[in-house]
């Protein structure tokens, strides 16, 4: 592991650095949803500190990129503090270093990637009437709608569709003559049909990711680096740095 994040600094040994780490990989991994459906660049490194984004035009009756604008990957990051009397607990008793507070950094660096990936494809989002999702049929029409213009607009599938956990379980609760309205819409879909509490409830996002219209700047990827010591204590800082291109802004319907 790079100097830079003075983990050989730390007053812990190997051992519980792989705790840490295998926690933090849990919990991201569980819970970011952007990553599952937008493609990813990288990771290039903590010393990648700009991304270039080309845009499309036409010359000369020929599609063409445009010249680039450049992005500054943004860092994302959230502490922890592991107390001297439990690192010294789970090294004198047979009770585990108990790493909840590893747990909750980590979950609340996922939330606030999946809020500025999600967020980001919002902003530009062709905005689309929301039917009644407590009614058979509305979740599959309102989805087909919008696949429907994205695809008119030469955004093709398959596509992702993400919403509050509230909306989900809406839909999951439909069903007439066998039919689960849950499993119709996944299909129709194709990238997958996504939770996530980012999202607000009543609101629906459908999107076609391929990587020519969205894609992800990993520059430092998901870490943990020592901080230092707090009197006994020792603290530590889990990190990535990133940055979302968004090629055709238009590759985004929202329902709502």
């Amino acid at each position: 592991m790079s100097d830079y994040l003075m983990r050989d600094a730390a007053p812990i040994g190997q051992e519980t650095w792989q705790q840490i780490d295998d926690m933090v990989v849990t919990v991201v991994k569980k819970i970011l949803v952007g990553r599952r459906f937008v493609h990813l660049v990288g990771p290039l490194g903590w010393g990648v500190e700009m991304a270039p984004v080309f845009g499309f035009g036409e010359e000369d009756g020929a599609a063409v990129a445009t010249d680039a604008e450049y992005l500054r990957l943004e860092e994302i990051g959230a502490e922890f503090v592991l107390r001297a009397k439990h690192l010294a607990m789970a090294g004198q008793t047979p009770f585990a270093l108990d790493l909840g507070a590893v747990a909750i950094a980590a979950t609340e660096l996922a939330k606030a990637e999946d809020k500025m990936v999600l967020d980001g494809l919002l902003q530009n989002a062709t905005p689309l009437p929301l039917g009644d999702w407590e009614q058979m049929g509305a979740p599959f029409k309102d989805i087909a709608t919008a696949t429907a213009a994205l695809r008119e607009a030469g955004y093709d599938g398959p596509y992702a569709v993400v919403m509050n956990p509230a909306m989900y379980a809406r839909m999951a609760s439909l069903m007439q003559h066998g039919r689960r309205e849950v499993e119709m819409v996944e299909k129709l879909a194709g990238a997958g049909l996504l939770q996530s509490p980012v999202m607000d409830d009543g609101q629906v996002m459908v999107a076609s990711p391929q990587p020519w219209n969205v894609d992800l700047v990993v520059g430092q990827d998901v870490v943990t680096a020592y901080l230092g010591n707090e009197g006994l204590d020792q603290r530590f800082r889990i990190f990535e740095t990133l940055a979302l291109r968004i090629k055709q802004a238009g590759a985004v319907c929202l329902l709502k």
